[in-house]
């Protein structure tokens, strides 16, 4: 009986030590791992939640960029694509740039749901990374200290009549053209001024 019970508990230890055990590929990979570092790289660029704008706050911030046909709009964080839809919409050509893996495959069966795959697009890049200097028009629902982070490149790549809308967070010391409200949320609007001013 003593040694059924000695059994028992080595084989509970045994047990337990086995279950903290990452897995190791003995082939020298080891694929938990090595998912683990993609995720805690993937985790370290990804500077905001995903945290969605509702569907009247979407609108206003393309109302208030006067988002137009021939326009092109970069929307930094696109999340579940929802910007760039609406951005499409009114005949832009409209481009996401979201670092979450999943709401990019998200994202993209949006737009291919709504059939504007010809003018709407999401790419899986981080958004301080991103060359804005295409756009005519920047969208972004960021948090303060990103905002403050991309303003430098906004300022320097956009050029001058390019709108700026941010939803909820303004830019410091860079005053909008203009503040409005809706539904109880803030959208912040500015002009990208002529070069030297």
């Amino acid at each position: 009986m003593k040694n059924f019970h000695r059994r028992v508990i080595v084989g509970f230890v045994l047990a337990l030590v086995l279950t903290q055990t990452p897995f190791v590929d003995f082939r020298g990979r080891g694929r938990i791992d090595q998912a683990l570092a993609q995720d805690s790289i993937y985790e370290s660029k990804k500077i905001v939640p995903f945290v969605p704008s509702p569907q009247v706050v979407v609108e206003k911030m393309i109302e208030l960029a006067g988002v137009k046909k021939g326009d092109v709009v970069y929307d930094l964080g696109s999340g579940d694509g929802r910007i760039v839809i609406a951005a499409a919409k009114k005949g832009a050509k409209a481009v996401g740039f979201e670092i979450d893996p999943d709401l990019v495959g998200e994202s993209r069966a949006n737009i291919q749901k709504a059939g504007f795959q010809e003018m709407a697009e999401i790419r899986n890049q981080d958004i301080l990374t991103v060359d804005l200097s295409a756009a005519s028009v920047v969208t972004m629902y960021l948090l303060p200290d990103v905002n403050l982070k991309l303003r430098p490149n906004l300022l320097s790549q956009l050029k001058p009549g390019s709108r700026v809308v941010s939803h909820s967070f303004d830019m410091g010391d860079w005053k909008p053209d203009k503040v409005e409200r809706v539904d109880g949320r803030t959208i912040y609007f500015w002009t990208i001024p002529a070069k030297g001013r």
